[in-house]
């Protein structure tokens, strides 16, 4: 949903408070009728031409444009996060991306400080809230920043705060953290988190092997390598040199139990990667008799 939706779906809706749930359904029924044949009366707000010209600078043929762009979007409205964070992601210097989002994040935050989204009632569902969504991408987006540069215990506090405000985790912040925890070798930490998100595939079986292929626990160990491999069999074929790969395959997308899940994990997560040697022929002499 875009900045313009989001406020004039507000703007028809907000008397629908009392009602029930048929009257507000009919009503959203009728609001998306009226919005697709342009029937709504709106304004342009700031903050929507800021994120018209976001949306330009997104399709923009050059990085130079896309640039200035973005730069003009953000300073006709600096309550436009997303023009920032598209800027830092163009950003070559590692050195100057953090930080301008760093400066953006503080900025930001105070922003919605001053707007009462950090009230209790908002902590936990800042994702379901369309004006606290770029504060958690840009959460993310500084946790993947900091992991390249190799600061796991910043990133680890980032991604703890990111599911602190958001605990439906829509970024994948709980993935990171699993990973984090097993290269600090953090048993507690992993199991917690483990535990609140008992989820079954690559990312988060995958670091609780690597924990405990690193703390020397082979029985443990196994026992992940198993239901990974029961999960996903082209795991194993990853470190056989026999993974087949479609053609189809889109970059930036995966689905689980696919090959396109494995190749994702040993791109998106070689900060732990490269934390684990001689890797390949542990988990191969465990499988050759399987």
């Amino acid at each position: 949903m875009n900045n313009k939706l989001n406020n004039m779906l507000k703007d028809f809706l907000k008397d629908s408070e009392g009602k029930s749930m048929d009257e507000i359904n009919d009503n959203l029924k009728d609001f998306f009728e009226k919005y697709n044949n342009n029937e709504i009366e709106y304004k342009n707000t700031p903050l929507d031409d800021a994120y018209e010209l976001l949306e330009k600078a997104e399709r923009s043929k050059t990085e130079k444009e896309a640039v200035k762009l973005a730069k003009s979007a953000y300073k006709l409205c600096p309550d436009c996060f997303d023009a920032l964070l598209f800027l830092v992601e163009l950003e070559e210097s590692e050195l100057k991306k953090e930080k301008l989002l760093n400066d953006g994040l503080e900025r930001e935050k105070k922003r919605l400080e001053e707007h009462n989204f950090f009230d209790k009632e908002n902590i936990g569902s800042f994702y379901g809230l369309f004006e606290t969504r770029p504060y958690i991408r840009g959460l993310y987006f500084k946790a993947y920043i900091l992991l390249n540069s190799g600061k796991m215990t910043q990133a680890k506090e980032i991604c703890k705060e990111i599911l602190r405000l958001n605990e439906s985790d829509n970024t994948g912040a709980r993935y990171l953290l699993m990973a984090i925890y097993a290269v600090l070798e953090d048993e507690k930490g992993m199991l917690a988190l483990y535990k609140k998100y008992p989820e079954k595939d690559l990312e988060m079986l995958f670091p609780l092997f690597a924990l405990y292929y690193k703390l020397g626990n082979d029985k443990k160990a196994k026992k992940y390598l198993t239901e990974i491999d029961s999960l996903n069999p082209n795991f194993i074929k990853f470190f056989r040199d026999t993974l087949k790969i479609s053609k189809n395959i889109t970059p930036g997308y995966y689905s689980r139990g696919d090959a396109s899940e494995v190749l994702m994990y040993f791109d998106h997560y070689r900060f732990l990667i490269l934390t684990l040697r001689n890797i390949d022929e542990y988990i191969l002499d465990y499988f050759k008799n399987k």
